[in-house]
């Protein structure tokens, strides 16, 4: 006698079985020594509003474990687990290369779909094909679909970020109007409140369906723009200017200026300290990234003036 095609699979499932192989069916449903079967399913006469379009599967299980009926897919649906998900989302998943994910990548999810080849009745389900797919949302299930990036950005937006106060030698007018510097002397300027809200680093973290997302902020650079034209960049809060120090140069973020402020408005220089901040993300699920933290400024004034040279005669 020969065995058409549609018992082979059943033979090679009564030889696993008589091999002691361990068979794996889906959750909700167990093996009866011929296919994965529902373990609870509804009463035969109540209509289970289901139907998968096959004549012979009609008023099916709506869910069944982790599965969840779809009549758009006409499949039963299973959100991948965070960590599953990210090894398909282009670019940087190691299966993304498999094509599954044809949607934009910050955007929907990897689901399993399986279809039901058989049901004889009441408790008697087998499942058929199966396989993945994206798409754009969760219909018929409460699986949160989570864009680690997206929360990092909503971390973001929530820390406290404040501009920076300026220190300054001479001293700003805003801090002491009689103050004046000198042209050719030694500017020093440096952040007088250098701290987690005003440098960094400030780290925050979230968990939002089952993935957690830890964001860390801080100061890459400050730009001061000096009022006459110089613009000077220093990656240190810099160093406060003491009396002790005399006449000498900032060891990390000075300036001289060559003429004086008499032109100015209010006959001095507007000086600006703009903060650049970056930030660095990574999630439980294994991937990172970095957001464009944006920039906060402050300003001040100071005044210069020329040295006084006295002829004695």
């Amino acid at each position: 006698m020969t065995l058409g095609l549609f018992w082979l699979p059943v033979l090679l499932l009564m030889e696993a079985t008589a091999s002691g192989a361990e068979i794996s069916c889906p959750p909700g449903t167990s093996w009866n020594g011929g296919f994965c079967q529902e373990n609870e399913v509804p009463d035969s006469d109540i209509d289970s509003g289901c139907s998968q379009n096959h004549p012979t599967l009609s008023n099916i299980p709506c869910s069944i474990g982790e599965y969840q009926y779809s009549a758009a897919q006409d499949s039963f649906l299973r959100p991948l687990r965070p960590t599953e998900n990210e090894r398909y989302r282009p670019p940087e998943g190691d299966l993304s290369h498999l094509g599954h994910w044809t949607g934009p990548a910050n955007q929907g999810w990897i689901f399993e779909w399986r279809k039901l080849a058989a049901v004889w009745g009441a408790g008697t389900y087998a499942w058929g094909a199966y396989g993945l797919m994206w798409l754009a949302d969760a219909p018929g299930t409460d699986q949160p679909v989570v864009d680690p990036e997206a929360v990092a950005q909503s971390i973001l937006d929530g820390m406290e970020r404040r501009p920076v106060e300026i220190g300054m030698a001479p001293a700003p007018l805003d801090a002491d109007s009689d103050s004046m510097g000198l042209v050719g002397a030694p500017v020093w300027m440096w952040v007088a409140d250098a701290g987690p809200t005003t440098w960094g680093p400030l780290e925050e973290s979230a968990t939002v369906g089952g993935v957690t997302v830890t964001v860390t902020a801080r100061v890459e650079h400050v730009r001061w723009s000096m009022g006459d034209g110089a613009e000077i960049t220093c990656t240190t809060p810099g160093e406060p200017y003491r009396t002790s120090y005399g006449v000498r140069d900032s060891p990390s973020c000075g300036h001289r200026y060559e003429r004086t402020s008499r032109g100015q408005p209010g006959t001095a220089y507007e000086v600006s300290a703009t903060t650049t901040w970056t930030a660095q993300w990574s999630a439980s699920t294994g991937v990172s990234g970095a957001l464009d933290a944006g920039s906060l400024t402050s300003t001040a004034h100071v005044r210069i003036g020329e040295r006084q040279v006295i002829e004695v005669g």
